[in-house]
């Protein structure tokens, strides 16, 4: 069988330039021949003709996937593959069921289902349990983090205060088995429960296994937007103290305060790094976008009692939460089956169609969903200027760390756009370890090696290629 393989009559984005060019990518192997216009065809070469307007492009990292559930039950993201993503990172904002015990694991099918899927039935299931389920079956590469706050509810519940010292020590060696288990880093969710209620200090205890492993801490911060530079300074707090990389989740805020904050990272030798939305909507689960903490503290039970007394509803619709100029901004997703007619819906809308104030009616949603309701949040404020400064900052990477490792086994061929960012080529973020797929393609691909990292995905001679 020939190891040299040329695709030929695309368009090809290498990463490298701002534009497009028509060019033929030869690979030898592993690695990429030579990007240009390939004639002769090399003897014993295999060739692929392309169909006319497709484009070639390094595989890209979904470095912020809340895709559990669907690598477990079919072994890929379709929708993410069809835009060439070949690696996904998993176990995002602290909130993963991978690493949950059975009683975690409950709770988070309660709690943050719309977000990442349930586990059914709830069970324990480790970060090595998960990838054995996974083994053999994955179309995409798929890189785990350890999740915080699903490490603190398998040691102290929903319990609302800092972890002691023997729930510390109990939550640093549930991280220290996840990864040696094969997770590729530790993420936190500040703006969800129970990831909530830790503070610097344990943060920074369960991060330390991290800095002689090589791998970051990665953080959905407790502010963004005008307060973003306090979620940022927290999580420079705790890179310092635990002495390890730190990696900020889908980040936005005016671009002076965030730039303030990496100035301070560097003079703290924090190294820092982040991803983001290239679009103004975020996603969540609804409840976190419009619910007090504190009025979840106890777990969704309670939370649904809450909402059906009549002077905590009172209270909450009196919040410029529930106001018409806030709600309009929200645009439904997730939804139980005998409400999905209502997904893609503003919420305004929604309750304008039932004749009802839109206070009201979302409140009796959340009710009758029991919570399991999805959300996509307009941020007016996310201009396209302050895109664009995002998206150009040096520090918009998955390549947390120099000398991380590549994996070459990704799949890489798409005319569309990526949803979300184009990051290094097929180089698993931070990672020692992931799951590579497999396919027919794999005894065209090398092995792992370790080269300089570069910020963004790149094909040209010389590089490992990504099928």
């Amino acid at each position: 069988m020939s190891t040299r393989t040329l695709l030929r009559g695309a368009m090809v984005a290498d990463g490298i330039g701002g534009a497009i060019r028509r060019a033929d990518v030869l690979t030898d192997g592993s690695a990429i021949a030579s990007v240009d216009i390939v004639e002769p065809v090399p003897p014993g070469c295999e060739v692929i003709d392309l169909a006319p307007g497709s484009v070639i492009c390094p595989g890209f990292i979904d470095a912020h996937a809340h895709a559990e559930g669907p690598l477990l039950a079919r072994g890929r993201v379709d929708g993410a593959l069809a835009q060439g993503v070949t690696t996904l990172v998993v176990g995002q904002d602290g909130s993963s069921w991978i690493g949950a015990s059975a009683q975690t694991a409950r709770y988070l099918n309660e709690y943050f289902a719309p977000v990442n899927g349930a586990l059914a039935p709830a069970r324990r299931l480790g970060v090595a349990e998960y990838g054995r389920a996974v083994a053999g079956r994955l179309a995409q590469n798929v890189a785990v983090l350890a999740s915080q706050g699903t490490i603190r509810h398998n040691v102290a519940g929903m319990a609302q205060r800092p972890l002691d010292r023997p729930e510390r020590a109990a939550a640093r060696a549930e991280v220290e088995k996840a990864l040696a288990d094969g997770a590729v880093g530790l993420s936190s969710g500040l703006d969800y429960l129970p990831s909530r209620f830790g503070d610097v200090g344990e943060m920074a205890e369960l991060a330390r296994p991290l800095a002689a492993a090589g791998r970051p801490y990665v953080s959905h911060l407790r502010s963004y937007g005008p307060d973003v530079r306090a979620g940022l300074d927290e999580l420079v707090a705790v890179g310092r103290a635990a002495a390890t990389a730190v990696h900020a989740s889908h980040l936005w805020g005016p671009p002076a305060e965030i730039a303030s904050s990496f100035r301070a990272a560097d003079a703290a030798g924090v190294a820092i790094s982040y991803d983001m939305y290239s679009y103004r909507r975020s996603s969540t689960i609804l409840a976190m976008l419009l619910l007090p903490s504190k009025i979840q503290a106890g777990g969704p039970a309670r939370t649904l009692g809450a909402l059906t007394g009549a002077r905590q509803r009172a209270a909450l619709l009196a919040d410029e939460k529930f106001s018409d100029e806030f709600l309009r901004l929200i645009v439904l997703g997730c939804l139980p089956a005998h409400l999905a007619h209502h997904a893609g819906q503003v919420i305004t809308e929604a309750a304008a169609r039932a004749s009802r104030p839109a206070g009201q009616w979302v409140l009796d949603l959340l009710v009758d969903a029991e919570l399991y309701v999805g959300a996509h949040l307009d941020r007016p404020c996310l201009t396209d200027d302050t895109l664009a400064w995002l998206a150009g900052n040096e520090r918009q990477s998955t390549t947390w760390r120099p000398g991380a490792r590549w994996d070459t086994s990704g799949s890489s061929a798409t005319c569309r756009r990526t949803r979300r960012r184009s990051t290094a080529c097929a180089a698993v973020a931070g990672s020692h370890q992931a799951w590579p797929r497999t396919s027919a393609s794999s005894a065209r691909t090398g092995q792992p090696a370790t080269p300089p990292m570069t910020r963004q995905s790149r094909s040209r001679p010389g590089c490992l290629s990504c099928w």
